[in-house]
């Protein structure tokens, strides 16, 4: 697969050799490098209660992608640019220029991408949350719901929002991040009906599946749809359901989403609870 045929001819000619995005590196004596990719409207310090329980066998790449966190002055976000971005941080820090890489949400979609695009960079893939709405009458609303989402985090109790969501600790959207015109950016990359290539990486693909009050559960049927398009190219891609997690489990039961992520790059058997889709 071509970078030059793939990613479109505007986004070749805005990344240059100066463009670099703001990153945590965690323990680079280790071994192997793992590329955590946060959800939109955050910013890496998402994973701060995950890298614990990775940071003493994995060095850790940690990036806020374009338009978030420390990196909001790259613009504009798209999924092909924070995958030409990521590329770049990973030929220069990752350890022989090499990674895993773990997506959440909005980055399971750019970690897709970047598996797809860059496969000389990446090892094993392990994402979670992926999902895309099919077009309807109201998908030009998107970016306001995304926007409001965002507003409702800051404004509601973080205790009310974590009773509500069995514990999860909800950091709430970054002011300085969730702008509309962010919104507006991030909603393509949702809501459509174009779907990713196949790429070679071995991939594992959760969803989270349980919801209630909050909506918090994802769609396995995406999930599923996704496996099959990764098995086309390598048939070690599965997809599984979790019954008692919610789409933001990474800080729900982010020792259990580092358990399963050990055992999915490290080839060992997955931690009880998951189910086949």
């Amino acid at each position: 697969m071509s970078n030059s045929d793939a990613v479109p001819k505007s986004v070749l000619e805005d990344v240059s050799e100066e463009v670099f995005l703001h990153y945590s590196s965690i323990n680079p004596s280790a071994e192997n490098t793992i590329v955590l990719i946060h959800g939109a409207c955050c910013s890496g310090s998402n994973w701060d209660l995950v890298t614990p329980h990775l940071s003493s066998s994995y060095h850790l790449l940690i990036p806020d992608l374009p338009g978030h966190g420390e990196s909001r002055h790259i613009t504009p976000f798209s999924v092909e640019y924070s995958s030409r971005l990521l590329a770049e941080l990973i030929r220069k820090y990752a350890l022989n220029g090499k990674a895993h890489v773990v997506g959440h949400s909005l980055g399971a979609h750019i970690a897709i991408n970047l598996a797809g695009f860059y496969p000389e960079l990446v090892n094993d893939v392990f994402v979670s949350g992926f999902e895309i709405y099919p077009p309807t009458t109201f998908s030009s609303f998107a970016p306001y719901a995304i926007w409001f989402d965002q507003r409702v985090q800051r404004l509601v109790p973080n205790s009310l929002i974590s009773w509500l969501m069995d514990g999860t600790d909800i950091q709430g959207g970054e002011s300085n991040s969730s702008t509309m015109e962010l919104c507006r950016q991030i909603a393509p990359a949702m809501v459509g009906t174009t779907w990713p290539s196949t790429w070679p990486a071995r991939t594992l693909i959760v969803a989270a599946g349980k919801g209630g009050i909050i909506p918090s559960k994802d769609h396995p049927h995406d999930a599923v749809k996704l496996m099959e398009i990764g098995r086309q190219s390598n048939p070690e891609t599965i997809a599984l359901r979790h019954p008692l997690m919610r789409h933001p489990w990474n800080r729900q039961d982010p020792e259990l989403f580092a358990e399963i992520a050990r055992a999915w790059l490290e080839g060992k058997e997955i931690p009880a609870g998951f189910e086949r889709l």
